[in-house]
């Protein structure tokens, strides 16, 4: 996601994009994570991030932290209980982030289709390009190569494939990659 940010900066501002690195990383920083619930500010220094606005216009936040600026005591085990439940917020950021990669593993196992295919069953196989997700050397090449003949079918989904003329592929191919051909 960061570096997703950096790349649209770097267009966004060409030459003069390391002038506004700080204030990027500030605004990443202290923005919550929608997997964790968390910002990674909060998470290592066990309180959440101070705005400029707030120092401008203090808020009850704040205002509350400059009492316990008078109070060295008080200020010390203000920060104590923050730090002792910095152990707690990085338990459940665990959690909500380990739940958060189950629904997206669900997700991605529903949109799967498994294709299962059979030895000697014709099948095509996706385009080099589209497999490394590279452009097209054409808008007209095809997706699809093929016919090929399934020569070997492994149980751990991946196959061996060969030519009509009996040339077997060097090179095993994945299902995911592989589509029933109908004649």
């Amino acid at each position: 996601m960061l570096l997703r940010i950096l790349s649209k900066m770097v267009f966004d501002y060409g030459n003069d994009w390391r002038a506004h690195l700080a204030d990027v990383l500030w605004a990443y920083r202290s923005s919550p994570k929608t997997a964790i619930g968390f910002t990674p500010f909060s998470l290592v220094y066990g309180t959440d991030i101070i705005s400029p606005t707030e120092l401008v216009v203090p808020s009850p936040r704040v205002m509350q932290g400059s009492e316990f600026e008078v109070d060295t005591n008080m200020c010390a085990e203000a920060r104590m209980a923050d730090l002792e439940g910095l152990d707690e917020a990085r338990d459940l950021a665990k959690v909500r982030n380990q739940r958060n990669y189950q629904k997206m593993a669900n997700i991605y196992s529903k949109a799967l289709r498994v294709r299962i295919f059979m030895e000697g069953q014709m099948v095509l196989k996706t385009a080099e390009f589209v497999r490394r997700n590279l452009p097209s050397p054409s808008k007209f090449s095809p997706n699809w190569d093929g016919p090929y003949i399934i020569r070997e079918a492994h149980g751990s989904g991946y196959y061996r494939l060969s030519k009509f003329d009996g040339t077997t592929l060097a090179d095993p191919i994945n299902g995911k990659w592989l589509k029933h051909y109908y004649s």
